[in-house]
């Protein structure tokens, strides 16, 4: 019961540094690159501040989860929390936004303004995360297990999820879903008229969307690796872990109003990227996680004694 009570301090407290984090970024990163963002985003919603919170709150509890089920401590979970943070959260997200840029009219200054005060943000959240679940604590003997990678059919995995998996669930999903919504044809096409899913996919190919996305996916097998080689327990554990933290990372920020997207348009695109997002973090979780080997260190062999064990790993 005490360790439950804990761990929501944690959570709640956590939650309120990260909208902090989020706005002193946001402050900063405008103040590198100005714009009219800020203003902007302000104007575009009265409930924009709980809205904010809201997306911090889900932000943080994700990333406990991960914490919590982690082997590794200190600075390579810093590192770890800042890879995937930022990597999801901004620099995905950010890299798409440009790429549609036509639709979103979006000032590339304010995209700057964001990618850097994300950058301090995360940087700031990683840090104090670790420091909170107190995951800085020196220790005496070495914690957690040493990863052994099976090399050749990881590079399989790789090309097969990057070049056919991932952008076959990021069209199927946006086609059978975000695409059945008249506003976001409207918004993307200038037409609310709807095509089969053929023609679309040669115009993504002629274009350079396919491609486009293959490099996406390649980058998303980049940033969710090193959490997968530390997340403890079963295929099951870590698919679910790997799957919320792109589900909630990746789509969280939808929630929160903003001058170039109706909010119907937002609604539609986190009724698309969650789940999409979810399975695949979860395959790519599964995939490799059958390949990165966990080989116990002798600490690990000893039976702790009452009283001194590590906190729970599990939320």
């Amino acid at each position: 019961m005490k360790t439950n009570i804990i761990k929501i301090l944690i959570w709640l407290g956590l939650s309120i540094l990260m909208t902090i984090f989020w706005i002193v970024g946001l402050i900063i990163g405008n103040a590198i690159f100005p714009s009219s963002i800020t203003e902007m985003s302000a104007d575009s919603n009265s409930n924009a501040g709980l809205m904010l919170f809201l997306t911090c709150a889900l932000n943080t509890w994700v990333v406990l989860y991960f914490i919590y089920n982690s082997q590794c401590k200190g600075w390579k979970l810093v590192g770890t929390i800042f890879l995937f943070t930022f990597g999801i959260q901004y620099f995905m997200s950010q890299i798409e936004t440009l790429w549609f840029n036509d639709s979103l009219n979006f000032p590339v200054k304010g995209i700057l303004a964001v990618v850097s005060g994300g950058f301090i943000m995360n940087l700031l959240f990683s840090v104090t995360a670790t420091w909170f679940t107190g995951n800085f604590r020196p220790l005496k003997e070495p914690v957690g297990e040493k990863t052994k990678v099976e090399l050749a059919p990881m590079v399989r995995y790789f090309l097969l999820l990057s070049i056919l998996v991932w952008p076959v669930i990021y069209f199927l999903a946006g086609y059978l879903i975000a695409w059945q919504f008249a506003d976001v044809r409207l918004f993307y096409s200038g037409t609310v008229e709807i095509d089969s899913f053929l023609s679309i996919m040669k115009a993504n190919i002629t274009s350079g969307l396919y491609f486009f996305q293959i490099l996406r996916g390649v980058l998303w097998i980049l940033i969710a690796l090193p959490a997968v080689a530390v997340i403890r327990g079963s295929l099951m554990r870590k698919g679910v872990i790997i799957g919320l933290l792109f589900a909630l990372l990746g789509s969280s920020q939808l929630l929160l109003p903003n001058p170039f997207m109706s909010d119907m348009v937002r609604m539609a695109h986190i009724i698309e990227t969650a789940p999409s997002d979810f399975i695949w973090g979860f395959i790519i979780a599964w995939c490799f996680g059958k390949l990165i080997l966990s080989e116990p260190n002798e600490s690990d062999l000893k039976i702790p004694s009452p009283g001194k064990s590590e906190r729970a790993n599990v939320v």
